[in-house]
């Protein structure tokens, strides 16, 4: 019979094999899960859904990854978990600044160190400067980004994990690389592969690599720049380190484009291209479009050539307009008021639990349990907010209803539990395939509404039917063989009412049309 200790073991196992040893590390937290729920131990059960959620992001399923991560943020703040909050926004964080979902990393991040203070978490404040460092590095603000990595190092001076010290010399290294300070970078990097070493860390220790050979690559060192990246690119491609090996290819690429191997540079890039395309690495997609481009203008394929630079300064444009200077220069405050909230720490203390259980209260009071997403409380106060603020009827606003055709069949073949399931991973594709502002909400049961500020019919007909399909393509086998999913949409807009209910009604009646000609379709 499994005992609490042995779900705590199965988990620091998988936590220790995670970025080297996915399979094994996936099997331990899955094992864990099984022996949590028989014992009804939440803490247990909860880690072990993030943990699944961190590898299977680390793996490249990003989207099903950050499903995982948010549901065990859900559990956290549920059971308050406070210890694993922060782990999860981290993880949160990263996986969202990998997919170039930048204003949800600023948001993760910005929730991250809200939750350290609940715990003391120093090592929250040095992964705060690194990931607004990141934010600046992605927006090419290399001095920004420079600035935040140094303090990191600043305030890491009493830290003993190696891994940490990693993470934060391969991010100074990359920035001086950026700003061409190549013989600083040598030194940081190579100071980074030591602690990676140290730590036994093979993606950092892949990752310093592929820098160096970057820097080699720039003084026209084409040999040794070879030699370290194919040794990344093999380091990256045995652990499924997949966002890795995409950076890899392109760097190869740059190389062979070097050495005047036009073919080859053009295969590495559409290799690179379609690795960051099915993981959703949407900065690397950018710079490989751009590369790809170059090369096929090379070769004389001016049509492509054209298509890929035009795809890539479209990509790039759409990232540029996330995370704005302004919401950066907020994160920047909420670092430093970090740092003096913890050099004040007894002042902190003293308010922290009314803090806490406020914050818990307003949560609980809005959120749906099973989904996280907003129940008909949240959605009611988020709509009049939307209306109330626009009281000249001035902006656009949409609403879709959305139900999950014969979902009665789904419980009765297979059971409540996959219900839930199936609740659960709807309910992540529809977050993720909204804004940041756009209002998601579980009405009831099966029954989903999303409200769309700033849309107006055409484009909220396109996120209607964009949705429809991302459920309808999602591989449900994942979950249980064979069951497939699909959703009948209904929308309607906004004609100046005081309350939401009055479009809910429309709506509603939209989706009744959708169900009656045939489902799986959308109705406007």
């Amino acid at each position: 019979m499994a005992t609490h200790l042995d779900i705590q073991n199965l988990n620091q196992r998988a936590r220790a094999l995670a970025r080297e040893h996915h399979a094994e590390a996936l099997a331990c937290a899955q094992q864990a899960a099984v022996y949590a729920i028989a014992l009804n131990d939440d803490l247990g059960f909860t880690e072990s859904i993030f943990i699944q959620g961190s590898i299977i992001a680390l793996q490249g399923s990003y989207e099903e990854g950050l499903s995982l991560m948010r549901h065990a943020l859900y559990m956290a703040k549920l059971h308050q978990i406070k210890s694993l909050i922060p782990d999860c926004l981290q993880e949160i964080a990263r996986a969202c600044y990998t997919r170039g979902e930048y204003d949800h990393a600023l948001d993760a991040w910005t929730q991250c160190l809200d939750a350290a203070l609940a715990i003391d978490a120093r090592d929250i404040y040095i992964k705060g400067q690194i990931g607004l460092g990141q934010l600046y590095f992605a927006h090419d603000d290399f001095y920004s980004a420079l600035n935040h990595h140094l303090k990191a190092r600043d305030y890491a001076y009493q830290c003993q994990d190696p891994s940490v010290l990693a993470a934060i010399e391969i991010n100074i290294g990359a920035d001086q690389f950026e700003l061409q300070h190549y013989d600083s970078a040598k030194n940081t990097l190579k100071q980074a592969l030591v602690y990676a070493q140290k730590a036994d860390n093979l993606e950092y220790q892949a990752a310093a690599m592929g820098t160096l050979g970057r820097i080699a690559l720039a003084e026209d060192d084409l040999a040794l720049a070879r030699s370290l990246l194919e040794r990344a690119r093999g380091i990256n491609r045995r652990h499924d380190n997949c966002w890795g090996e995409a950076h890899n290819l392109y760097n190869l690429g740059l190389l062979a484009r070097k050495e005047h191997t036009v073919d080859e540079a053009i295969a590495f890039f559409s290799a690179g291209l379609s690795a960051a395309q099915n993981i959703g690495a949407a900065h690397l997609v950018f710079q490989l479009e751009f590369a790809l481009s170059s090369a096929l203008e090379l070769r004389g394929e001016y049509a492509a050539a054209l298509k890929y630079h035009q795809q890539g300064y479209q990509h790039h444009y759409q990232l540029l307009c996330q995370a704005t200077p302004q919401r950066l220069h907020t994160m920047e405050i909420k670092l430093d008021a970090e740092k003096i909230r913890m050099e004040n720490a007894s002042l902190r203390e003293q308010n922290d639990f009314e803090r806490q259980a406020r914050q818990q209260s307003e949560y609980m009071a809005s959120q749906d349990p099973l989904t996280g997403l907003f129940n008909r409380r949240g959605f009611e106060l988020r709509s009049l907010n939307f209306l109330h603020s626009n009281p000249e009827h001035r902006e656009p606003l949409a609403l879709l209803m959305l139900d999950i055709d014969y979902f009665k069949h789904v419980n009765d073949r297979w059971g409540h539990l996959i219900g839930d399931h199936v609740l659960r991973q709807v309910a992540a594709l529809l977050k993720s395939g909204c804004r940041q502002d756009d209002v998601v909400c579980r009405w009831g049961g099966e029954e989903f509404l999303i409200l769309l500020p700033s849309r107006n019919g055409l484009p909220a007909r396109e996120v209607a039917e964009r949705l429809r399909a991302m459920v309808e393509n999602w591989t449900w086998e994942k979950i249980e063989r064979d069951l497939q999913i699909t959703l009948s949409i209904g929308v309607t807009l906004y004609q100046n009412e005081t309350h939401v209910n009055q479009m809910v009604q429309r709506a509603d009646q939209n989706l009744y049309r959708a169900k009656q000609a045939g489902r799986n379709q959308v109705v406007y």
